[in-house]
């Protein structure tokens, strides 16, 4: 029976394993606004049972932050950056 439970909790451990390479992987996304309803909230979901995640959110954040301060610059024309996001998508989508 303790195998058993074992291997529950190493698939779950794996699962979250894999829910943490996802937030992680769509960090900027999410904390610059850009990420779809849906996925925002199963990533807030996560965040709320997942410490480590947390944290490494905070640092993007932080960074994030740093960067905007440090470096004031002009937004980029809105051309330009609807067909940077369509490419991001377009990648995306493909190595799912």
């Amino acid at each position: 029976m303790s195998g058993s439970r074992e291997r529950e909790g190493a698939t779950a451990e794996g699962q979250l394993k894999q829910e943490c390479r996802e937030v992680l992987e769509r960090a900027f996304e999410y904390l610059d606004g850009e990420m779809a309803e849906l996925d925002c909230e199963r990533l807030k979901a996560h965040l709320l049972e997942c410490v480590s995640c947390v944290a490494q959110l905070a640092e993007d954040e932080q960074l994030k932050r740093a960067i905007r301060e440090g470096c004031p610059c002009e937004a980029a024309p809105t051309q330009l950056r609807t067909r940077i996001l369509v490419q991001i998508t377009e990648v995306s989508a493909s190595v799912r």
